[in-house]
């Protein structure tokens, strides 16, 4: 994603209460949180390079999500959160098979056969997260251990642009007019890495009378079904101003510690600013194998407003810088 635009509506008991400052005992904390992201360029992910969507692409993508937070004991808390989510893509279609001149099929059958539209879009329940946390200590610095499950819903999880098989460039190129068909579109729209997720965690953070405070986050994402496990990090800080208003940025990422499995071939472009029209067939088409892993680097930022002592508004934006 290059961009991410949020908004949390937040029932807390007070400004910014948020691990390692576990909850109070018997302490219920429910929110609403929505999410919208928006991108228009991809990393490629064997270069990295920042690129546009081929064919005037363009993501989106939205995200309701219901949470709850409860304090078994001081110490203790657990959490839940169901997100709703919807994702779609639209780009311009393409015909990449060019038509043998000794085909019986006539010319207006074979386009309207052979139209790739790689937009499609998505809804439903996304991946479904808990999460239990332990405070190991409190005073100006606070420590705590997080232990999260993330577990899809039975969604179709992500493939490469014409499905999973095949799972290589050789295999993809010796028989194009077999894998590349409109019907076996299946890329770029997917409500999650569709993988169990297990994320033993470390949280560290500083609070000051000046009203700033620092955390640090430190974990271990491993992911089953093939999936690449990840380190993960977080760094944020913030300012209380007066009483209502906090402002806070930081920089969060996830780095690969195994490759994962290869979900397929991408197609992508040598030249993702040529229009459909231009494409002459294969010869514009970039195709490389698809990993399920990830690096990023993802810069946040926000402010938090307290409306009553009871109810905040957090307002937040991000961006994938890498």
């Amino acid at each position: 994603m290059r961009r991410l635009l949020l908004l949390c509506v937040c029932l807390l008991p007070q400004l910014a209460v948020a691990s390692p400052w576990t909850l109070p005992q018997g302490t219920l904390v429910v929110s609403g949180r929505y999410d919208f992201e928006a991108a228009d360029r991809e990393f490629l992910d064997d270069s990295g390079d920042d690129v546009p969507y081929s064919l005037r692409g363009g993501y989106q993508a939205s995200t309701f999500t219901v949470g709850a937070r409860f304090g078994l004991t001081d110490r203790l808390e657990f959490e839940l959160a169901v997100p709703l989510r919807q994702v779609a893509y639209t780009a311009d279609p393409v015909i990449l098979l060019p038509r043998d001149p000794a085909s019986e099929v006539g010319e207006l059958d074979y386009h309207q056969e052979n139209i790739i539209d790689l937009s499609q879009k998505v809804q439903g329940i996304a991946d479904l997260k808990f999460a239990v946390r332990y405070r190991l200590w409190l005073a100006q610095t606070v420590g705590a251990l997080q232990l999260e499950v993330v577990t899809p819903t039975g969604y179709q999880g992500p493939q490469g642009t014409f499905g999973d098989r095949p799972n290589s460039i050789a295999t993809f190129v010796s028989d194009l007019p077999r894998f590349v068909r409109p019907e076996n579109v299946a890329d770029d729209v997917t409500l999650g890495d569709g993988v169990l997720q297990i994320k033993p965690a470390f949280l560290f953070g500083w609070g000051f009378a000046t009203g700033t405070f620092m955390r640090l986050d430190l974990g271990y994402n491993l992911r089953l079904n093939g999936a690449g496990d990840l380190l993960s990090g977080a760094l944020r800080a913030g300012q209380l101003l007066g009483r209502h208003v906090l402002v806070y940025a930081g920089v969060e990422g996830e780095y690969t510690v195994e490759d994962g499995r290869v979900i397929g071939v991408s197609v992508a472009a040598e030249d993702p600013t040529l229009p459909a029209a231009e494409y002459g067939g294969t010869n514009n088409l970039a195709l490389r194998e698809v990993t399920l892993d990830r690096d990023r680097l993802v810069i946040p930022a926000g402010l938090i407003i307290r409306v009553t002592p009871e109810a905040e508004l957090n307002f937040g934006y991000a961006t994938t810088v890498w």
